[in-house]
């Protein structure tokens, strides 16, 4: 008799620790208790995402071709925005293997010299009106942040997630570009 029940009280912890485990897993997570404060990118991430439309970009038409996107916000393309235009092309090569998979494109309202275009062959130019911004990006991004030859990382999809400003330096963009690349089965 006292064998049978140590046997039930044996299986009943067995039956009962897995459900203590995932209601205590369930509680902690919605909790939030125990979340980490520090994350491992570098740059600044925006939650919610923005749309490449809030740039004023055309809508994302997916196809085949699928690149990640280096979107450079420079109102005026002057010399801090030359600056970030070299940094960008090393750090674009610097990728290596991983090179072909982005895509590099400047905003501007101002035009490049041509020994500027003849230096950045595979930049994309792309004009900017003062009204393409929207209101959402405007209100969530800090206007010295936009004034700042900010450069903002889109997802194959249009997705911006995360921006750097001329306070993240190019290692820091690196690593944070690598990992994602690492991670993203798109594009």
């Amino acid at each position: 008799m006292e064998a049978v029940r140590y046997s039930r009280t044996q299986l009943l912890i067995i039956l009962i620790t897995p459900l203590l485990v995932l209601v205590a897993s369930t509680a902690l997570y919605f909790s939030g208790l125990m979340l980490p404060d520090e994350t491992s990118n570098k740059g600044i991430l925006l939650t919610p995402v923005l749309s490449v439309t809030d740039l004023g970009y055309p809508e994302v038409v997916i196809g085949t071709e699928r690149h990640w996107t280096l979107i450079q916000l420079s109102p005026t393309c002057a010399d801090s925005c030359s600056e970030r235009l070299y940094e960008q092309r090393q750090m674009h090569i610097a990728l290596g293997k991983l090179e072909s998979r982005i895509e590099r494109v400047l905003l501007t309202q101002t035009p490049l010299a041509q020994d500027e275009v003849v230096q950045y062959p595979r930049l994309q130019v792309r004009t900017l009106a003062t009204d393409d911004l929207s209101a959402e990006l405007l209100s969530r991004i800090p206007a010295a942040d936009l004034a700042d030859d900010i450069v903002f990382v889109a997802d194959p999809f249009g997705n911006i997630m995360l921006y750097f400003t001329n306070a993240h330096d190019y290692r820091a963009q690196i690593s944070d570009l690598k990992k994602l690349l690492k991670l993203s089965t798109i594009g």
